[in-house]
């Protein structure tokens, strides 16, 4: 009898709170995750008496409310979530900002290599270089700004520092010599694919990290994996269509899905196979996913604008990718398209590309 009561007394000090929202967004109340709240379609919680922190957040991080909500009495409670005539001013001050080019991108291709070997001059290097005669070729890649993202979704983005990357995806030639040469026993699968000009593949995130701490002990220079903001700014070379020839994948521009290459679902390509972006770098579209430093994040809001990549926060246990590969639709080797894969996950489209921190 008396736990009946207790229970009744329990379910005396409950109501509900019902919402409705003008626009699809993703709800928190309290530390929970209640996932989509769809617009206009209301949402009921039962909640304890007392108060309870509500968070909304848009899809796509751009507008996020909380709120303290009380709940005193059994009656419902009733509140309606107006986001829309705020999104619209935050999209306007957006659209504003980003609708110009911005540096690299109002830069013609003369001036982007002029830019690069100003910067290479100053690192002491030439433009493209190696520093061993068996360790992967780099490109010098000046600092300068951009708009990362989609067309309808650009973030500025100022890369602060100049910093080399590899001409290449890194090849099973340069695996092999990794291995022959630092005691890793890890030899990844070549699919039964033939060719030490290949893109190496089946590397996870924590094998391409060993590579590259171990190449930085073996030449005394800082290689790292790139940012994702590097990485998008490398790509694009200072476009702003989809692909960096062009809003349409075209025909034997790259190595994925429909793009009408020899291997096209084959199997990855010789590196090199297709023409450079405007950098001189090869294969940054199709052929493989590059393994990034960053940790998954959802969307670029509160995101580093120097280049630096985005190690806080997010989810751990996802690290971004980028590229696209020869199984890839063409939708998934744009400049702007993201992925996050588990680090642990080794795979026949995953691989890696270098990056080198300058003086």
């Amino acid at each position: 009898m008396g736990k009946q009561k207790v229970q009744e007394s329990e379910c005396w000090q409950k109501a509900v709170l019902l919402l409705k929202t003008d626009m699809d967004c993703r709800l928190m109340v309290n530390d929970d995750n209640y996932g989509a709240l769809q617009k206009n379609t209301p949402f009921a919680i039962e909640l304890p008496f007392g108060a309870h922190v509500i968070n909304v957040i848009t899809q796509d991080g751009l507008l996020e409310k909380e709120w303290t909500q009380n709940i005193s009495s059994k009656e419902q409670v009733v509140h309606l979530v107006c986001l829309a005539d705020d999104y619209d001013r935050l999209r306007a001050v957006r659209e504003a900002e980003v609708r110009e080019p911005l540096g690299i991108e109002c830069w013609p291709e003369g001036r982007i290599q002029q830019e690069q070997m100003l910067a290479a001059l100053g690192a002491g290097l030439d433009p493209v270089f190696r520093d061993t005669p068996v360790t992967p070729e780099m490109v010098v890649i000046p600092a300068g700004s951009y708009r990362r993202g989609n067309a309808n979704n650009k973030f500025k983005v100022n890369i602060v520092c100049s910093f080399a990357i590899g001409k290449y995806p890194v090849t099973v030639a340069d695996w092999k010599y990794y291995v022959e040469n630092s005691g890793v026993s890890y030899v990844p699968s070549d699919n039964g694919w033939e060719g030490d000009t290949l893109p190496v593949t089946n590397v996870n995130w924590y094998d391409a990290q060993n590579y590259v701490r171990w190449l930085s002990a073996h030449t005394c220079k800082t290689y790292r994996l790139l940012s994702e903001a590097e990485w998008e700014y490398a790509s694009r070379a200072g476009t702003v269509t989809e692909y960096y020839w062009g809003d349409e994948i075209g025909h034997n521009n790259c190595n994925c899905q429909d793009s009408g290459s020899e291997w096209s679902r084959r199997s990855a390509s010789p590196v090199g196979s297709f023409k450079p972006n405007a950098f001189g770098i090869y294969d940054m579209l199709g052929n493989v996913w590059e393994w990034l430093e960053d940790i998954w994040h959802d969307n670029y809001e509160e995101s580093p604008t120097d280049g630096g990549a985005w190690v806080v926060g997010g989810n751990p246990l996802g690290r971004v990718m980028r590229g696209g590969s020869w199984s890839s639709f063409p939708q998934y080797a744009r400049c702007a398209h993201r992925l996050g894969s588990v680090p642990s996950v080794r795979n026949c489209n995953f691989g890696l590309r270098l990056a080198r921190t300058l003086p």
